[in-house]
């Protein structure tokens, strides 16, 4: 049986009242009770009565402002599903999302004017794909002070203090992905590593984790190279025609982010085909092609449909009762095809 507000007060040894001020950010509250009573709500799986909440909404509108780091990766276009899918749900709350898109893949400006836009719509939330950039940090802060809670989807960011990063294990990742390249070459091969950027959180873990399990267990596995093609497939195609130029021992490529279509374009047109092995993230249209086609050996899956829709629905519950997540990273199980 779900536990009451009343009940809840109780346990906690304070006024209804108070509880309803801390979880429904009414007025200030002493920082120790409100902590204790954010933590006694989590632990009893206290949930405000939707219905109740749903009438007492009808006199409110909130907008979630979305700030998706595009580009031309269709991952993202199933994040947007599952923000979709999480706003329609919503929508009964009087809860709505404005959903903005980078043309680049990873351009700290255009994602700094996007804020500005979601700004001046007067969004009371954000959720956010972003550079790890400290003026992205920096902005994405000072709307916080203002009142607008944060999420963070698919990449983290340092030091901002956001509500949720909601994404995957980035660094257990590259970890599998390590053990699984292990697998496929016996113990022993020639590395490169085609990283999206180093402006994103998540590719750098991936290639932390990556790089660890490689040291520690596989001593015969080399890494000759680590490549930035910014999530471009016409800048992974440059490199990697130019890499199979220079390196004739490359057994594996490692796509940690995008690219994958310009970087598999380049290994058929130099004749290496089936030649070198390739492991790749996310189950993209091209990305599944090339799969059942044999030239990649395995993908990493990161489930971008929960990442837009938790992401969300965690917005939401924020701005209707002002419920916390139980930790501030929220990550989605790995998968492996």
């Amino acid at each position: 049986m779900a536990i009451t507000m009343k009940e809840l007060a109780r346990m906690a040894g304070v006024s209804r009242t108070t509880v309803d001020r801390v979880l429904n950010k009414r007025g200030p509250v002493n920082a120790n009770t409100e902590e204790r009573i954010f933590d006694l709500a989590q632990k009893m799986g206290y949930s405000p009565n939707l219905a109740a909440k749903s009438l007492s909404q009808k006199n409110k509108n909130y907008k979630i402002g979305c700030v998706i780091n595009r580009g031309h990766n269709s991952f993202f276009d199933d994040v947007i599903t599952g923000i979709h899918a999480a706003t329609q749900e919503l929508s009964a709350f009087s809860i709505s999302t404005i959903i903005t898109k980078t043309t680049k893949p990873i351009c700290v400006q255009e994602q700094l004017d996007l804020l500005d836009e979601l700004a001046n719509e007067e969004v009371n939330a954000i959720a956010i794909n972003p550079v790890n950039d400290s003026a992205i940090a920096e902005k994405l802060n000072t709307l916080i002070k203002k009142g607008i809670a944060v999420t963070a989807i698919t990449a983290d960011i340092s030091d901002v203090d956001y509500l949720a990063f909601v994404g995957c294990n980035h660094e257990k990742a590259g970890r599998i992905a390590a053990d699984f390249v292990g697998l496929i070459t016996g113990g022993s091969a020639n590395v490169a590593v085609i990283e999206g950027s180093s402006k994103m959180l998540g590719h750098i873990q991936r290639v932390a984790g990556f790089k660890k399990v490689i040291k520690e267990k596989y001593p015969a596995i080399k890494n000759v190279c680590i490549l930035e093609n910014e999530d471009d497939d016409i800048i992974s195609y440059s490199l990697i025609s130019k890499l199979l130029d220079e390196r004739k021992d490359v057994d594996v490529l490692f796509f940690v982010g995008a690219g994958t279509y310009g970087g598999i374009r380049a290994v058929e047109e130099k004749g290496y085909a089936g030649k070198i092995k390739i492991a790749a993230f996310d189950l993209t249209e091209n990305n599944r092609k090339f799969l059942l086609k044999g030239l990649i050996s395995f993908i990493i899956c990161q489930g971008p449909y929960e990442q837009g829709y938790k992401a969300i629905k965690l917005l939401g519950d924020w701005l209707m009762s002002g419920t916390r997540p139980a930790s501030p990273h929220i990550y989605i199980p790995t998968g492996l095809i």
